[in-house]
């Protein structure tokens, strides 16, 4: 499950670009949510296929 916090109101599918982090210590990807260059959200998941289904307008490059 994604955990998405959308601060302002947007729609995740407005979403342009999101940071990844990963955190090996919570085993959880972490990160902020963008759209026009502006941060307007952040989310937090356990697994790297919900991210992508989560944000399918965007093309992930794990390599």
């Amino acid at each position: 499950m994604v955990k998405i916090d959308m601060w302002y109101g947007d729609s995740p599918a407005e979403a342009d670009k999101i940071d990844i982090e990963f955190y090996d210590l919570d085993a959880e990807y972490r990160g902020n949510i963008y759209k026009n260059g502006k941060i307007i959200g952040d989310y937090s998941c356990k697994s790297s296929l919900e991210l992508e289904k989560a944000f399918p307008q965007l093309q992930f490059n794990w390599g």
